[in-house]
């Protein structure tokens, strides 16, 4: 059973006629007939009877047609939703972002986005970049903002804009409230809150410090922004973020 054979089959239900039928579809009358019969050979039913040179649906064709105009509805409903779904009337995207990003940049975005596309769906998914990563290979996220670098074949990248680290003091500190400029030696010198190992901002900051040949004196680690900063800022270390 095929669509070809379920239209025709509608049709000349709809016509009562296999010759009206023929001219809607703008088909060969015989090629009709064969579709049906087929049809009929495949279910194992007869579909139409004719009394006094008229067709009348038989009780398996009055069933048939009953599916067929359910099964075409959903095709019109169908190419409807996915001709709405490319023009962006309708739709979702799953976005996934790690803190920093979904507390700074996204709102924004989504904001703008909100107000020229209001009926597609936006769903953010937080954690960390490795977690967000496997995500989206797995297709279970559609686009992600994330910590560079990321190098996978089945990703496509493309860098959005650079952003520049600061080291992150109390305004208490003895040695750093209202310091201009502070050395990677002065920073190795002093307890520092990270992220823990792994994350990618840990990761960039981990090759910094082996480049410049220190070893930093981790005191704590906490795994967002929002926990480093009271932390930072009652003095108990510095960061860099």
């Amino acid at each position: 059973m095929d669509l070809r054979q379920l239209e025709m089959f509608l049709a000349v239900s709809e016509n009562n006629s296999f010759t009206l039928a023929s001219q809607e579809l703008n088909v060969a009358q015989s090629a009709i007939s064969r579709k049906i019969k087929m049809l009929e050979d495949e279910l194992g039913e007869k579909l139409f009877k004719r009394v006094n040179k008229r067709i009348y649906l038989t009780p398996a064709g009055r069933t048939l047609l009953r599916y067929a105009r359910r099964i075409f509805r959903e095709i019109r409903n169908a190419r409807l939703e996915v001709s709405e779904i490319a023009e962006l009337k309708r739709g979702e995207i799953k976005i996934g972002a790690g803190m920093i990003a979904s507390m700074y940049y996204l709102p924004s975005i989504l904001e703008k986005f909100r107000e020229s596309y209001p009926r597609v769906e936006l769903k953010v998914v937080t954690g960390s970049t490795e977690r967000l990563i496997t995500k989206l290979r797995e297709n279970r996220l559609d686009i992600g903002l994330l910590t560079l670098p990321v190098d996978f074949p089945d990703l496509h990248v493309i860098p959005l804009f650079s952003e520049e680290m600061g080291v992150v003091a109390s305004a208490k500190h003895p040695v750093f409230a209202g310091k201009e400029v502070i050395t990677s030696r002065e920073i190795g010198d002093h307890p520092l809150i990270l992220f823990p190992p792994g994350a990618y901002t840990r990761r960039l900051l981990d090759k910094f410090f082996q480049e410049q040949g220190l070893t930093p004196n981790v005191s704590m680690e906490a795994e967002n922004v929002a926990t480093i900063k009271p932390l930072v800022r009652i003095n108990l270390g510095i960061s860099i973020l």
